[in-house]
């Protein structure tokens, strides 16, 4: 038996995926907001582009299987939210390579590909911040009174383990650095 939209919330899958997103989002946070040394920064680089590599591995599984259950309803705004959520992970990830590969730091050429990298990741925190805010409020407001309680417990259960689960790395990587 398939899993029931409640229990959906609740898939390590998609625990680890959120957590591994959230922590890529906080290392290039860190990068964008902190000055700080060559070398240092050279460090959070790596950690950045480690941790967003690592990430994309269950992400594209999640998605995968996320597509293929709901792409009949992919002209639902929801849906679509997370659809476009999808195709600028595609921009973050296509302007991030060239940043850790043959680019030099200081030029024009790296400048606009690393504004550009900064534009693809914010949008696509506020498209599946959508995504999922949408899902939740339909998840909660489509249950039965009488799992009103679990589905609500179910979405906490998400947005808090994949919050400690990014902060958990974070501090991993700021006491490895």
């Amino acid at each position: 038996m398939p899993p029931t939209r409640i229990q959906r919330w609740r898939s390590p899958l998609i625990l680890v995926t959120l957590g591994g997103l959230l922590l890529a989002l906080l290392t290039g946070s860190v990068l964008l907001f902190f000055g700080m040394p060559r070398a240092r920064r050279e460090y959070w680089i790596l950690v950045h582009w480690l941790v967003a590599m690592i990430a994309l591995v269950p992400y594209a599984l999640y998605q995968l299987r996320h597509w293929l259950r709901v792409r009949e309803h992919a002209k639902l705004t929801h849906y679509r939210a997370g659809l476009h959520a999808f195709y600028t992970i595609c921009g973050t990830v296509l302007t991030g390579l060239p940043l850790v590969l043959p680019l030099q730091d200081g030029t024009r050429l790296y400048t606009i590909v690393d504004l550009a990298h900064i534009f693809f990741g914010f949008v696509f925190v506020l498209l599946v911040s959508a995504h999922l805010t949408l899902v939740a409020v339909l998840t909660v407001t489509r249950t039965p009174d009488s799992e009103l309680q679990h589905a609500r417990a179910a979405v906490r259960y998400l947005v808090v383990g994949a919050a400690g689960i990014a902060l958990a790395g974070l501090v991993v990587a700021i006491r490895g650095s």
